[in-house]
């Protein structure tokens, strides 16, 4: 079915209309356009997908100028308490991973995000260039073969976005994807727009657990005490503005989840056609999924600028905000972030194809206001 909404929002009437988040991540990957009144149930034929929950939004930045909202500190403790007893905590690693990896070699040592300048962009590295940086940090990132995401034990700096209010169909409850991204402060994680932020508000219930596999949280459950969506989401739900930031914290504890995990820094205007890994977490498994390939440019007349487009099998609902990640470094896993899957039909209306909107220079202004938070 076509979506009737923008970005394949799911949309829905009986006092009023309502995107529900996680009916409508199921359905981005198809855009499915439903009208269903009373009681509130999602339905696609005569099978019931999951009742209609409109709590656990803050409704005081419904149709907000964006920017930076805050996360009450009680609805964010108690969706990380509530994961934390659920899932199944493995010991963490002896050392943490080192963040900046790839930005300390290709820009001559820097460690901190510069993203503006970061050995992706147009007037960084050839492609040669970074060909042999990759090979120098260990095996060079190679096209997949099959073109399919295959699911794996996960990353650290990567991880499952959790719900209190509705998670997956089978229960998990996870129900997006996020990365964290290197900052001074280390507390900042990527994810897509339409997976914090709907016309009802910003979504208060968030958990993020980075490297989640399996019912384990091997770094912990992270919680925001902010998101940051760009205006024109806020406003409109722009699929142009598909963005978001979340700075986290584990409650009871002043590690910073760089610390733990490591970051990918952030790349802006990266160019459209590059090798790229994209990590998605589907919401009917345990177990993320990646693969890699190279990106394409794709225009469509809903778009002010072209997006990056992405070619590879098996990236369904759930994998919103998965990390496009270039120059990765095959000994630490970390690279260069410079998308997340949404955007055009919140990143495809087909688990094959996935959209990613272009980092310009106003994701680094976005980023920036996420920075001055942590």
């Amino acid at each position: 079915m076509a979506g009737t909404g923008t970005g394949g929002d799911l949309n829905l009437t009986g006092g009023g209309n309502f995107m529900v988040r996680a009916g409508r991540e199921r359905a981005r990957r198809r855009s499915v356009g439903l009208a269903v009144a009373g009681a509130g149930v999602i339905a696609v034929g005569a099978g019931v997908l999951w009742p209609t929950v409109l709590s656990h939004r803050n409704t005081a930045y419904a149709g907000s100028s964006g920017g930076v909202i805050p996360i009450p500190s009680a609805d964010a403790s108690a969706a990380g308490s509530y994961w934390a007893s659920r899932l199944s905590t493995t010991a963490s690693p002896t050392a943490p991973k080192a963040s900046g990896s790839a930005a300390a070699i290709i820009n001559g040592g820097s460690a901190l995000p510069n993203p503006t300048a970061n050995g992706i962009g147009p007037s960084s590295s050839s492609g040669n260039q970074k060909a042999a940086f990759s090979a120098a940090a260990g095996s060079p990132m190679a096209v997949s073969s099959p073109l399919s995401g295959g699911a794996f034990s996960g990353v650290s700096q990567v991880g499952a976005m959790f719900s209190t209010s509705d998670g997956s169909i089978s229960g998990q409850g996870h129900y997006c994807t996020g990365s964290v991204v290197n900052s001074p402060e280390g507390d900042i994680v990527v994810t897509a727009a339409h997976c914090v932020y709907d016309s009802s508000g910003v979504y208060t219930d968030i958990a993020f657990v980075p490297g989640y596999h399996d019912g384990q949280d091997p770094y912990g459950v992270w919680i925001p005490s902010a998101v940051i969506v760009p205006p024109q989401w806020a406003s409109s739900s722009d699929p142009n503005y598909d963005v978001a930031f979340l700075v986290v914290h584990e409650e009871g504890s002043g590690t910073k989840i760089q610390d733990m995990v490591g970051g990918d820094d952030l790349g802006l205007t990266p160019g459209y056609t590059n090798l790229t890994q994209v990590v998605g977490y589907p919401e009917s498994t345990e177990q993320p999924v990646s693969c890699t390939n190279y990106t394409a440019e794709f225009s469509d007349s809903s778009l002010t600028t072209p997006q990056l487009q992405f070619d590879c099998d098996n990236y369904p609902g759930g994998t919103s905000g998965g990390p496009f990640l270039q120059a990765v470094d095959s000994n630490t896993e970390l690279g260069t972030v410079v998308g997340v899957i949404g955007g055009y039909e919140a990143g495809g209306d087909d688990p094959d194809v996935s959209y990613s909107v272009y980092f310009g220079d106003w994701v680094g202004s976005l980023y920036a206001q996420a920075e001055s938070e942590g």
